[in-house]
């Protein structure tokens, strides 16, 4: 079997779309579309090195003393073994124990332990012994809108291809309400258009899912196209969008415009304070200028008696949201 990249020291920060088998890797945060990236980026490695690779799931809440060690051990084939210890926030002390002899020891170039650890603080020396020690994938949950345009743009850089900017941010309307529906969605395009992928294909291919997301009702409420602004939620209620995901839209569009309305102060303090990225501060205070006070403060009051409405106070959530859309789109 070749020699493998990475040995027991620190190797923190290595990108999923790069990683390479090493004896340890630590896979440490709670998304799991990059964690099962990861995964399957080395097993594959692996598996092309070795056909006869010895893959063991262990469930470390239920691991016996010393059972991490006979898994490690050689078999009677002497096949290469990859292990992946899930879950370490709820492992227990038969495995912490053994877990850290495990990195006290010589690495064995034959094994590979891949550790998951979604966040929390049991097993925290353990997880600190192998960010010291191993491979280190930031698993990090991805929320905001510029941190998914930051993912579109790592994953097409390293495929080796482009994305326009406006492609980007359609895609991030379109597929990002998980990272996984917005990896798929890059791969899916980088398969099926040659070169660099603009707007307009991101408009063939995910228009309909574009069109019908809560932010663009939103967006069409608070610049006034009342009748779009039902289409689209109409449209998007019949595609299996809640109505409480459009009031939360509306809510977010509602503070920002509220908070740009009569805005003087510095631009970077209230980005940081709405978490926006620069291009959507600009966008929305475009929008802005086209707004009272007077007129704001009645578009939060009805986003927020909608809200209210689809948590539970009224029967009807979807006419609820109905007329809150046509408040918000009359105020302007």
């Amino acid at each position: 079997m070749p020699p493998r990249s990475g040995s027991r020291g620190k190797a923190a920060g290595v990108d999923f779309r790069t990683v390479e088998p090493a004896p340890l890797i630590l896979l440490k945060g709670s998304e799991d579309y990059v964690a099962t990236r990861a995964l399957d980026r080395v097993k594959a490695a692996l598996k092309a090195q070795h056909a006869a690779l010895e893959y063991t799931r262990f469930d470390v809440s239920a691991a016996a003393p010393g059972e991490l060690a006979t898994l490690a051990s050689p078999s009677l084939f002497g096949e290469p073994r990859l292990i992946l210890a899930e879950d370490l926030a709820q492992m227990n002390d038969a495995f912490m124990e053994d877990a850290l002899r495990f990195l006290a020891e010589p690495p064995d170039p034959e094994v590979t332990l891949i550790l998951r650890h979604s966040g929390g603080n049991r097993g925290k020396k353990l997880v600190d012994a192998l960010s010291a020690r191993g491979v280190v994938i930031d698993c990090a949950p991805v929320k905001s809108d510029s941190d998914k345009l930051d993912f579109v743009r790592q994953e097409y850089r390293a495929a080796g291809r482009s994305v326009d900017p406006e492609a980007a941010r359609a895609l991030v309307a379109a597929a990002g309400s998980s990272l996984s529906d917005l990896g798929s969605a890059c791969r899916q395009l980088m398969r099926d258009v040659p070169g660099d992928i603009t707007a307009e294909h991101v408009e063939k291919y995910f228009g309909g899912r574009v069109e019908a997301t809560a932010f663009k009702v939103a967006d069409a409420a608070f610049e006034g196209r009342a009748e779009a602004a039902l289409r689209l939620y109409r449209h998007a209620i019949a595609t299996g969008v809640s109505p409480v995901a459009v009031t939360a839209a509306l809510a977010m569009k509602a503070r920002q415009i509220a908070a740009l309305v009569d805005h003087r102060g510095s631009q970077g303090e209230l980005a940081q304070r709405l978490k926006m990225a620069p291009w959507q501060l600009q966008q929305a205070g475009q929008l802005a200028r086209r707004w009272t006070p007077r007129a704001a403060a009645a578009a939060v009051e009805a986003v927020a008696q909608a809200d209210a409405e689809v948590k539970g106070v009224s029967r009807t959530p979807e006419y609820a949201v109905e007329k809150a859309i046509a408040a918000v789109s009359g105020s302007i």
